[in-house]
């Protein structure tokens, strides 16, 4: 009663079986689930699922903490092709799912929103997509050019660089009817790009992005641009002293946090870090050490700082004992009142 009318949709949390990805996605769905409870009954966001690229399909033991399915995942002789590029698996996840209907069995809702493990969700997020069109972040560095249309005509002929918006598939919110259209040539101009010398050269690891914004282009899908949708911080940028929490819906931590022992942020390894990747093949320790004394915004004032190194800490453990803490997510409620 006295909600407004809702639009719910499904998370999609696309996924590897791994070590990596593991600790990540339990951080992402406890969040998840914890921004949903906080928008209530008006809440437009509705169930869950991480779909998974695991061997040949088989379950992972995940599943009995996150709602789960599985798909193949491609060969080491299909990684070899694509150079290594395991990304290249989430595009080909989603066809599978899309043509699994019992793998669809477990969306009911008519929207999707595509996320990734390193997504932390820091307040309730709206649907703001719609039948036809959907809602998509504004990737500063997904910007086409007149340069890049020489790759673009090697992929498709009917597309120009000025019809290609500046996006990838996640985050976006859309249609089922839309993603249904679209993930066939999002999966085939992935492959194209890779497979192009000249076009992985030239997109490098948001190749597969570019597979997916092509791909909306030449179907004429165009998506309404979501700017604070999502933060990208680093030691850098988007953590000086006018940043604020709560002008974004998601955390994506993709670049690390480097600083030396003075607090001087460092576009290099630092002396101190607090970078995903530092983190490959085991879980984070049980107490990161804090950072610098001097190490400023990004480190002590940065709330979304605060709140990743908390919630590693505290929620990544591989333990049972994970699962007994009554709220991981408040150590990012206190962060965000500091």
């Amino acid at each position: 009663a006295g909600c407004a009318p809702l639009r719910p949709f499904h998370t999609l949390l696309t996924a590897q079986s791994t070590t990596y990805q593991n600790w990540q996605a339990r951080i992402m769905h406890f969040h998840f689930q914890k921004q949903r409870a906080a928008a209530g009954a008006c809440s437009e966001m509705g169930g869950f699922t991480r779909l998974v690229a695991h061997g040949t399909g088989q379950p992972d033991g995940l599943e009995s903490e996150i709602a789960s399915v599985f798909v193949t995942e491609y060969t080491r002789e299909d990684l070899a092709r694509f150079k290594h590029f395991a990304v290249m698996n989430r595009p080909y996840s989603v066809v599978q799912m899309l043509a699994s209907p019992e793998h669809m069995a477990a969306i009911v809702e008519d929207y999707i929103m595509i996320a990734e493990t390193d997504h932390v969700l820091l307040r309730p997020l709206p649907n703001l997509a719609s039948v036809t069109e959907p809602a998509a972040y504004h990737f500063g560095y997904m910007h086409a050019h007149a340069g890049t249309q020489r790759v673009i005509s090697q992929i498709t002929q009917q597309v120009t660089w000025q019809q290609v918006q500046p996006i990838g598939p996640s985050p976006a919110i859309l249609h089922v009817d839309t993603l249904r259209k679209l993930t066939p040539k999002w999966n085939e101009y992935s492959i194209a790009l890779k497979l192009n010398n000249e076009a992985d050269k030239m997109f490098g690891w948001v190749l597969e992005m570019w597979g997916y914004t092509l791909a909306a282009a030449r179907m004429g899908i165009r998506h309404s641009l979501w700017p604070n949708i999502q933060v990208e911080p680093s030691a850098l940028w988007h953590c000086d002293d006018s940043f604020t929490q709560a002008d974004y819906y998601t955390f994506h931590f993709t670049y690390g946090l480097e600083y030396s022992l003075k607090g001087h942020p460092s576009s290099k390894v630092g002396e101190w870090s607090l970078n995903k990747r530092n983190y490959m093949a085991a879980f984070p320790p049980a107490d990161l050490a804090p950072p610098p004394r001097c190490a400023g915004a990004s480190a002590d004032k940065c709330d979304a700082m605060s709140c990743m190194k908390r919630m590693m800490n505290i929620c990544s453990s591989p333990s049972a004992a994970w699962r007994a803490i009554a709220d991981c997510g408040s150590v990012c409620s206190s962060a965000m009142t500091a």
